[in-house]
C-alpha cells in the first residue's frame, strides 16, 4: 500500500460522514417545511372566520351572507346517519342559495363522533370539520349554476346516496 493510497482511505470515512451529516440536515429542514406548510393550510381550513364574519359582514364591512349548517345523526330507512342539516331542514336537495359574486361565509357545527368534509369542486372547496367541533369558510362563486357538494368521508350508506343528506347542491343565481 503506497502513502498515497493510506491517505486518501483515511479521508473517506470523514467525507461520508459529512455527507451523512448534511443529509441528516437536509432532511430535517425538508421535514420541517412540510410541517409548517401543512400547519398552515390546516389551520386556514379549521379555524372559524373574524368575528366580523360571523356577524355576517366582512372584513371590510360589507354585510355578506352567513349560512349556518349543523351535520347531526337522523333517522334513514338504515337507521341512525349523519347529515347535513341546513335553513331548509334535512333532506332539502339545496342547502341553500347564494348570488354570484357575493361573499359567503358557511358556519358548519359538527355534532357527530367523526370528522366529515364539505367538498365542492365547482367551488374550490374541501373543508375539513372535526368532529364535534365548529368549523367556518368564505366562499364566492363567481357565476351563476348548480354546483354539487359531498362528504368526502363515507359515513353513512343511505346519507351518502341520497341528495340533501350528506350530499346536494348549492344553487348560485345571478
Amino acid at each position: 500500500m503506497t502513502m498515497d493510497d493510506r491517505s486518501e482511505s483515511r479521508s473517506r470515512p470523514v467525507s461520508g460522514f459529512l455527507t451523512l451529516l448534511a443529509g441528516l440536515v437536509l432532511g430535517i429542514g425538508v421535514l420541517l417545511g412540510l410541517t409548517a406548510g401543512v400547519g398552515a393550510i390546516w389551520s386556514g381550513v379549521t379555524s372559524p372566520g373574524s368575528a366580523a364574519e360571523g356577524a355576517g359582514q366582512s372584513a371590510s364591512g360589507e354585510a355578506g351572507n352567513v349560512v349556518d349548517l349543523v351535520i347531526k345523526d337522523v333517522a334513514t330507512p338504515e337507521g341512525s346517519e349523519p347529515a347535513y342539516v341546513g335553513p331548509s331542514g334535512v333532506g332539502a336537495s339545496d342547502l341553500f342559495t347564494a348570488t354570484a359574486g357575493e361573499r359567503v361565509t358557511v358556519v358548519v357545527k359538527n355534532e357527530d363522533a367523526m370528522p366529515h368534509t364539505f367538498t365542492s369542486p365547482g367551488l374550490g372547496l374541501n373543508v375539513s370539520i372535526g368532529p364535534g367541533g365548529t368549523t367556518s369558510f368564505v366562499f364566492v362563486a363567481k357565476s351563476a349554476g348548480s354546483y354539487p357538494f359531498d362528504c368526502a368521508v363515507p359515513c353513512g350508506s343511505w346519507v351518502m346516496s341520497h341528495t340533501g343528506y350528506m350530499q346536494g347542491v348549492v344553487k348560485v343565481v345571478a
